[in-house]
């Protein structure tokens, strides 16, 4: 079975929904980690893939699976589970993928349980995380939210997805895998 069985969502109708005329402003591509349901802006995302099991790479901080070859290039592959601080045990099933994403220039992965949709958001639809707000939970992910009917979307802010410190333990994982 494809993954456009499983999820609904390829690579070709993001892409598809990139060329068109649509402006893709407010458009995210939704997933769920665990009982919550995220979204990420439509345009960082280079391709959706079923999970693969990352080449383990030890020493290195728990938040980072592994690394897998993306089109010839070793990329990082963040377990999202563990950067949420889920204590839930990952169980990979036929619907886990791996969302290929490209942050400030850099290429990176992230491990969902599932991808729901692509979802168009009227900019009154998005409420940024403010301090007050942020004062009171850990939304240093968030760039804010997004409300659908009775559904609210978590919006990840992906430059803020990795610490700095993990960012830079990531790219010295792939500097060590393409000597």
């Amino acid at each position: 079975m494809s993954l456009q069985e499983h999820t609904g969502i390829g690579a070709l109708s993001i892409q598809t929904q990139q060329s068109t005329g649509t402006s893709t402003e407010n458009q995210f591509v939704t997933f769920q980690i665990g009982e919550e349901e995220y979204g990420i802006d439509i345009m960082l995302v280079q391709e959706i893939i079923r999970y693969k099991k990352p080449t383990r790479v030890f020493n290195t901080n728990p938040v980072i699976k592994g690394v897998i070859n993306f089109r010839g290039i070793v990329i990082p592959v963040i377990d999202m589970h563990r950067k949420f601080n889920l204590l839930s045990e990952q169980k990979y099933d036929e619907f886990t993928v791996i969302i290929v994403i490209e942050v400030q220039g850099k290429t990176m992965a992230m491990i969902v349980d599932r991808v729901s949709d692509i979802m168009s958001f009227q900019a009154e639809d998005i409420q940024l995380v403010d301090k007050e707000f942020a004062d009171d939970i850990r939304s240093e992910h968030l760039k804010g939210m997004a409300k659908s009917e009775e559904r609210i979307i978590l919006l990840l802010d992906p430059e803020r997805v990795l610490s700095f410190e993990e960012l830079e333990q990531a790219e010295e994982i792939v500097a060590a895998h393409d000597r």
